[in-house]
């Protein structure tokens, strides 16, 4: 008879046991969620190419710069309260095997694909180079952004460069307020891959941006004078380009839609490292990865001497 009452009671008790640990549950759950394998970014390198044995590129995979490592425990923040990552991620990078082209355009006549998504299609096989353009306005917050359009216009009497700028966009506006950036050339390597696509997400962020430059990348940033473009440092940069624009034509910056051509002068060139990367080449990108230079094509090479009268 005197069952019952001990159950309710020992049940009473559990359920205030229950009750009082309630807020231990949170952490964890947050322990848990650390534990599981972090998303990894894709920055595909390109290995030694061997051409004419017709090997395609490997790739290599960082972690995501915004993850913080498996070691680390995640921390929640309000939405409106949340920044960038502050933790170092270790400088990992794991090798796939080697991956052809992704798509291959058609003929524009004979596919229902808009001729843009073709064309978009058919520029992912040519490799372009990837540098880092910095500069500053009168205020506080410097800028930078990644680009792949950069290019030599010509040499004499001064070089002159040449890209492209999506508007609208804060590094374009610093850029045309102050006429001075930068032109950081990247290691075609997993460090040059790193800072450019940190700086490839945009300055939304503002000086936070520069700030974890260090712990994100392993670089660093130094202005020299207010107002002047920031220069980057660190194992991921070859050269720097000291550039200004040009007064003619057009100021230096033609319109053309929703882009602008900007067009400036080299004043200066910059090692900022102090050499020891003579075995460097500058960082690439083809068909959305990040690639380094491989082997070369010695046109002819292989051709039987004497055949059909040729050498």
């Amino acid at each position: 008879m005197n069952s019952p009452p001990r159950i309710m009671v020992g049940l009473k008790a559990a359920a205030e046991r229950c009750s009082n640990s309630a807020a231990d549950i949170t952490a964890p759950t947050l322990s848990m969620r650390s534990a599981k394998p972090i998303p990894m970014r894709r920055l595909h390198i390109q290995s030694q190419q061997h051409i004419n044995k017709g090997h395609v590129p490997s790739c290599t995979i960082l972690p995501h710069p915004r993850r913080a490592p498996i070691s680390q425990p995640l921390t929640h923040q309000p939405p409106h309260n949340r920044t960038l990552s502050t933790t170092p991620h270790p400088l990992r990078q794991f090798t796939t095997s080697p991956q052809p082209p992704s798509i291959h355009p058609h003929s524009s006549s004979s596919t229902s694909l808009p001729l843009p998504e073709q064309f978009r299609s058919l520029m992912r096989l040519i490799t372009h180079s990837v540098v880092v353009c910095t500069s500053s306005s009168s205020g506080p917050i410097p800028r930078a952004m990644t680009m792949s359009s950069f290019t030599s216009l010509s040499l004499l009497p001064t070089p002159i460069i040449s890209f492209n700028i999506a508007t609208p966009s804060r590094t374009f506006d610093a850029l045309s307020s102050s006429r001075l950036f930068n032109i950081h050339i990247l290691t075609d390597d997993p460090s040059g891959a790193r800072i450019a696509d940190w700086l490839a997400r945009g300055n939304a962020a503002g000086l936070e941006v520069f700030e974890q430059l260090q712990s994100e990348c392993g670089c660093s940033y130094k202005t020299e004078t207010k107002g002047a473009a920031p220069i980057l440092k660190g194992p991921g940069v070859l050269y720097v380009l000291r550039c200004e624009l040009l007064q003619e034509p057009m100021g230096g910056l033609v319109k053309v839609r929703d882009h602008y051509i900007v067009l400036g002068e080299v004043k200066e060139i910059v090692e900022v490292n102090g050499g020891g990367k003579e075995d460097k080449f500058g960082l690439m990108y083809a068909d959305r990865k990040y690639r380094e230079l491989g082997g070369c094509i010695i046109p002819g090479e292989g051709v039987e001497e004497g055949k059909d009268g040729e050498e």
